[in-house]
């Protein structure tokens, strides 16, 4: 969206984290985040981004609120302007498994600071049907059966090895001496608001894994309370299918990486209307709660 998505809604924002707060306080500063993203502007460099959090923060005032920042611009000296104001981060809308692990990595380093390791949460999300509508649309124009046949796995299979990357970068010896000085893990967040309501809660029920969490509209977690219990880990064992799926795309001459070349941009924020501030504020919410569809609560 254009402007500050945050303008004039401070107040509601606000509720929003007061609704979480309890939830947050009671798991020690690890659930029940709410993520608002910065205006963009004419200055993109760490100090204007930082510039940006720390009046969004000063006007919050609350402790569960995440600054959310799109990953082209979280390089590592943004990151670490803002985790010096002592804010949770959101690095936003990663579109590939090669973008995620250039994300993850600025994350990493950003993380050690001069000033010893960072204690704030952190979150990296990955927009699911963002690269399922740019790779499908692709696979439309072909329009071959075998073509057609593939429509609705890239974004399931790059999800998955966006989180092997994830699994390496946070299983490293560099990311170890973080974790044992109280760094808190960064999460892995699914991004699925850019598709109907019964496509996002399957997305959700294929990315169900230790440590990560979904962001999702209220109609998507009915229709997830609609299919029933989500069990299992779907991520870990799929990891050589996912690989199979971009090897046939390339087959296809379909570059998941080509066909993302756009700065990313979450399809849950896409033409957010005016008057609704919660199309861009999103509370974190892990995929096992379908009976609370309008809070988004990270996972243990």
């Amino acid at each position: 969206p254009q402007g500050d998505p945050a303008a004039g809604h401070a107040a509601e924002i606000g509720r929003v984290c007061d609704q979480l707060l309890p939830r947050h306080r009671a798991s020690g500063g690890t659930k029940g985040f709410v993520s608002v993203p910065l205006p963009a502007g004419p200055a993109d460099g760490a100090d204007a981004w930082a510039a940006r959090a720390r009046a969004l923060r000063d006007e919050i005032d609350r402790p569960n609120l995440v600054v959310r920042v799109p990953a082209e611009a979280a390089d590592t000296a943004t990151l670490r302007a803002l985790f010096a104001l002592g804010v949770a981060v959101e690095v936003s809308g990663v579109c590939s498994p090669r973008r995620y692990g250039e994300a993850a990595t600025a994350l990493l380093a950003a993380l050690s600071t001069p000033d010893g390791p960072t204690r704030t949460a952190s979150f990296l999300s990955f927009d699911v049907t963002g690269v399922e509508r740019h790779v499908d649309a692709r696979l439309d124009l072909i329009g071959s059966d075998e073509a057609k046949a593939l429509r609705g796995r890239a974004g399931l299979a790059c999800a998955r090895l966006a989180h092997r990357t994830h699994e390496m970068t946070f299983s490293s010896a560099r990311w170890g001496a973080l974790a044992a000085a109280g760094t808190p893990e960064p999460k892995l967040l699914w991004v699925t608001g850019g598709a109907s309501p019964y496509r996002s809660a399957h997305c959700v029920q294929e990315l169900v894994t230790r440590g990560t969490a979904t962001a999702m509209r209220p109609a998507a977690a009915r229709a997830l309370a609609e299919a029933g219990t989500v069990s299992g880990d779907r991520v870990w064992r799929h990891y050589a299918d996912a690989e199979r799926t971009l090897a046939y795309l390339n087959w296809f001459g379909i570059s998941v990486e080509s066909v993302t070349q756009t700065p990313e941009k979450p399809t849950e924020m896409a033409a957010p209307r005016e008057d609704r501030p919660h199309a861009t504020t999103r509370p974190l919410r892990a995929p096992h709660q379908p009976h609370q569809p309008h809070r988004r609560l990270t996972p243990a």
